[in-house]
């Protein structure tokens, strides 16, 4: 049951909701209490899994699984998503800096490689830890593995913006923060791994989401640098949207 106002889950039969008060017979109509819109309920489990999450991170990942909250996920990777775009931002903004406005980064770089390379890590990575533990005769699924992957990227969108602040500073600490950053993205991810592969030993499913990180990070940067991100420099596209960065 959820908050015909705000779209937070609550207990079934609650007269108000705890979150915003909201007297939930009265919005109610013939057929009982109304249902949230689908933008309120992610949005409401967007809102419980934060607050659990930041309690018991375990926990919340194993409840967002136990109840397939693919929405809720796909959220928080819509989020890292800007956090990796403003991460390569502050990179950029530090080398205009440091050569007193000589050297502009791009915005094919900063935007649209953070953009798509984030999106194009997302989509390679899910797919080989799915592959490497459907290998291993794991009984996983392809959505459990998004929901593993989404639940724990909230502690690496945060540092994605912590470094983000940290490259204005210092390029060293920035570049230090963002290995930092790597690190923590392989040991809270093995955590959630574990979960949706259970079956899995410890060894092998350390062994699987390593591969599957080092074999995303090389598959990224080539299709980046070796054809996506030249390719936009020289399109039509990346011409205006350079003249556009200069004005």
């Amino acid at each position: 049951m959820f908050c015909p106002k705000c779209g937070k889950e609550i207990p079934d039969g609650s007269a108000f909701c705890p979150s915003c008060g909201t007297n939930v017979n009265t919005m109610s109509g013939p057929g009982g209490p109304a249902k949230p819109s689908a933008a309120g309920a992610a949005f409401g489990g967007l809102g419980g899994f934060l607050k659990s999450y930041f309690a018991s991170p375990v926990q919340a990942t194993r409840n967002l699984l136990a109840k397939g909250d693919l929405a809720t996920a796909l959220i928080l990777m819509g989020g890292q998503l800007i956090a990796c775009i403003l991460m390569l931002l502050g990179f950029s903004l530090k080398i205009s800096m440091m050569t007193h406005g000589y050297a502009e980064v791009p915005v094919q770089f900063w935007f649209v490689g953070g953009l798509l390379g984030d999106a194009i890590a997302v989509i390679i990575f899910v797919a080989l830890l799915f592959g490497g533990a459907k290998l291993l005769k794991s009984s996983c699924t392809f959505q459990d593995a998004l929901i593993a992957c989404g639940s724990h990227s909230i502690f690496i969108s945060i540092l994605m913006v912590i470094d983000f602040l940290c490259f204005l500073i210092s390029m060293p600490l920035g570049i230090w923060v963002m290995i930092l950053t790597m690190i923590l993205w392989v040991a809270l991810g093995v955590s959630s791994f574990q979960m949706i592969a259970p079956e899995l030993e410890s060894g092998k499913a350390w062994v699987v989401y390593l591969a599957a990180a080092a074999i995303t990070i090389v598959l990224t940067l080539l299709i980046l640098g070796e054809g996506l991100l030249p390719a936009l420099m020289n399109s039509p596209v990346g011409l205006l949207t350079g003249v556009f960065s200069e004005l």
